[in-house]
């Protein structure tokens, strides 16, 4: 790679990383939230609601999926789908 490729590359890795990791962070504060809700009810002595419940699962498997989605090419390039690999692995 030549230096220009280079310096763009990373300026957009740096974007990349950037925007995944604000909307993690919106994604762990909605959590928080919602894990806060949830305690402060089970204090005041009310069950567990479903719809509770199913948000907190729903906002994890979404920031869960977001996070593997970001993070596996790059944590373990051999196991992600072939077009999202950075490079062809070697044998």
């Amino acid at each position: 790679m030549t230096s220009p490729v280079r310096e763009e590359r990373v300026r957009e890795l740096s974007e990349s990383g950037y925007l995944m990791l604000k909307e993690t962070h919106g994604l762990v504060r909605e959590l928080k939230g919602m894990v806060d809700r949830l305690h402060g009810a089970t204090l005041q002595g009310k069950g567990l609601e479903f719809d509770q419940v199913s948000a907190i699962k729903l906002t994890t498997d979404r920031m869960y999926g977001e996070l593997e989605r970001y993070l596996r090419p790059e944590c373990d390039p051999d196991s992600a789908y072939p077009a999202a690999m950075t490079e062809t692995p070697t044998k």
